[in-house]
């Protein structure tokens, strides 16, 4: 009789760790959904609102390489400044990480826990990218001050608990 309560007692508990091993694991559609959804939100504020990262170039920007996050957990995008009748490339660069919050300023954009994000540029004219600073804060776009900053952090910071809560 206790054998066999020993080997239910087993086989149950064999049952409860197969079922929660099954839960923890991560699943790769839900993640990449989760940093598609994400960088659309980006995305959409930078076409709206194009940042001015640079006193060197012309307000203006276009999104030369779209918002993405890498397969090791890198947020990046490259934007396309107008410099008199040429051009300059600015990249910035971040692991996910380090993500800590939404800032909203002028600007609003991520706020990262150290100075993780990576600003990469070009001379003017040229498509060959030169790291330039490093700081802590990742400049996505310019709403200005009023109520469509309001409601765009509002935005950026749902978007971030998803994003946080899909892409574990």
């Amino acid at each position: 009789m206790k054998q066999r309560y020993l080997l239910l007692s087993i086989l149950l508990m064999g049952c409860f760790l197969s079922i929660s091993a099954q839960q923890n694991v991560r699943n790769p559609g839900s993640r990449a959904k989760a940093a598609i959804q994400f960088t659309k939100i980006l995305e959409e504020a930078a076409m709206a609102y194009p940042p001015h990262l640079s006193y060197l170039t012309e307000q203006g920007a276009k999104i030369e390489s779209g918002f993405r996050i890498s397969e090791d957990g890198t947020l990046s995008v490259t934007f396309r400044y107008p410099v008199e009748n040429s051009f300059a490339l600015y990249r910035l660069t971040a692991p996910i990480s380090s993500l800590k919050s939404v800032f909203y300023d002028y600007y609003i954009g991520l706020e990262f826990e150290g100075a993780v994000v990576n600003i990469t540029e070009s001379d003017k004219g040229s498509r060959e990218l030169k790291e330039s600073n490093k700081m802590n804060l990742f400049h996505i776009a310019m709403p200005g001050d009023g109520p469509n900053g309001e409601r765009l952090k509002a935005r950026f910071e749902q978007g971030l608990q998803a994003f946080r809560e899909n892409y574990k």
